[in-house]
């Protein structure tokens, strides 16, 4: 079923993530930043949820929007919203648990698991599954994407039993594998005779007092559940699944902010593992072994910004988007879902709670500081408020890359300030391929008469480009090409 998009005039303001529709006045710079970072979901639209944990206490929690747009439902603190590959994290933990029952090892091969695999799965580790280094096929390659039947994680393994070769030896290289993480559920089925559902149930949430998580399965109602929605133009169209929504280890379970607090609080002890197992998957594996710097842990990603361990996970998949990070030196978490693929910035938004409830020990995201002073004050004083912020650079954080996301978020309908964000890109960053890139675009496609220009600052982002950019080099020299017909 299609819903209108509106545009509404009052704001939806929850407090004790217990949602209300009341017209209200702006009464504090706190919720005043929160209603900014999440107007997108405010008001008869797909809903997000978020919970912000500081010192095992939660400091705030709030939900906008609805979880079920077609019964009007509003979404709250126990709605069960789809994890995608936030259930990586859990998964993950379901292998250190079997670990820590000593069924398993690091080094355990695929095929003493899963004998029928064939010979090259002798080379892969359970370590190397866990921290995306097998070298197994992506399924999506293997399997129709407009396939009727949904695929299931049994059969992405018989899809993979049925290849050949590797896309590199294992544990040569990382490459984030939605495969891998399908075919660890297949080990804890076999390894503990039970289901993926049941020993996620009896092993993780039910030791934990996760009472509203649960696994997907089309037989079982899931309560409080959150259905997803992609934004169509001027409506919301229901797109809650997928081919690939029923891969339960990749990305299957269906979860609540509520009950990630409870799942956080275990995380700081040894109530399901012992704690060198959850530093080791809180630790970037290469193919030397454990290493402190940033990359991939088992079911986390790895930053480390101003000396501090960043874990981060999102999770996308049809009519849902997700977000998790944790710092634990300053024992701060911050968690969003979503029931809408349609917008992004979740990872922004995450950083901007974490930093508001640092006391300052966080640096605050300069992309959303810029974007709300561009949205109250227009874009004219964008470049004394990127002084203002560059001034002090150990409370704002400043990344090109987001700099360039703000000038095309702007770009098909407000391109005038896409041009100002691109010129000052280029003046602040000229080493930066961004500027350039994004000033090709916008004469390429925003004026007439303007391709010698375009050619000249697309020409000049192939040479900025890092060579993994391949895409966009590539793009950039067919519109040299094209332009210089």
């Amino acid at each position: 079923m299609k819903y209108t998009y509106l545009t509404l005039v009052f704001l939806i303001i929850i407090s004790g993530c217990k949602p209300s529709e009341k017209l209200v006045e702006k009464k504090e710079d706190k919720q005043d930043l929160i209603n900014f970072l999440f107007q997108d979901y405010i008001g008869e639209k797909p809903s997000a949820s978020f919970i912000v944990i500081k010192d095992g206490k939660i400091k705030d929690c709030q939900s906008f929007g609805y979880a079920d747009l077609e019964n009007k439902v509003l979404a709250n603190r126990e709605t069960n919203y789809r994890l995608a590959s936030v259930t990586k994290q859990f998964t993950a933990m379901g292998i250190l648990t079997l670990i820590n029952q000593g069924k398993l090892d690091y080094n355990t091969k695929l095929t003493e698991v899963i004998p029928e695999f064939p010979e090259y799965g002798k080379k892969i580790t359970i370590k190397n599954l866990m921290s995306h280094r097998s070298g197994l096929q992506p399924y999506n390659k293997l399997y129709p994407n407009d396939a009727e039947k949904q695929l299931v994680d049994k059969e992405v393994l018989n899809l993979l039993i049925k290849q050949d070769s590797l896309l590199f030896p294992a544990n040569t290289k990382y490459r984030y594998s939605n495969s891998g993480y399908a075919v660890l559920a297949m080990i804890i089925e076999r390894v503990s005779g039970k289901t993926f559902q049941d020993f996620m149930a009896e092993e993780i949430f039910e030791k934990l007092g996760m009472t509203n998580s649960t696994v997907y399965s089309k037989d079982v109602q899931i309560k409080n559940r959150a259905y997803g929605y992609k934004f169509n133009d001027s409506i919301y169209e229901n797109r809650d699944q997928s081919t690939w929504s029923a891969i339960l280890g990749d990305g299957g379970i269906y979860s609540s902010v509520s009950d990630y607090a409870k799942w956080d609080k275990s995380l700081y002890n040894e109530t399901l593992v012992k704690s060198d197992l959850i530093n080791d998957a809180f630790s970037n594996w290469d193919e030397n072994g454990k290493t402190d710097g940033k990359g991939y842990g088992f079911g986390w990603q790895i930053d480390i910004k101003n000396g501090k361990k960043y874990l981060l996970h999102g999770g996308s998949t049809s009519g849902f988007l997700n977000t998790t990070l944790r710092i634990p030196s300053e024992k701060i978490t911050v968690v969003i879902y979503t029931n809408t693929s349609s917008l992004g910035g979740l990872r922004r938004k995450a950083l901007s709670l974490a930093s508001y409830f640092s006391d300052g020990k966080i640096p605050f995201p300069a992309y959303v500081l810029l974007e709300k002073d561009i949205d109250e004050n227009g874009i004219e004083n964008i470049t004394a408020k990127f002084n203002q912020l560059k001034s002090d650079n150990n409370k704002y954080d400043i990344v090109e890359e987001d700099l360039r996301a703000l000038g095309f978020s702007f770009f098909n309908k407000e391109s005038e300030k896409a041009l100002k964000i691109f010129e000052l890109i280029k003046l602040e960053f000229p080493n930066y391929y961004g500027g350039h890139f994004g000033l090709g675009q916008y004469y390429a496609y925003k004026t007439e008469g303007n391709n010698e220009k375009a050619v000249q600052y697309y020409k000049k982002a192939v040479e900025l480009l890092p060579s993994k950019d391949q895409r966009l080099i590539n793009y950039s020299k067919k519109m040299i090409e094209k332009l210089s017909e």
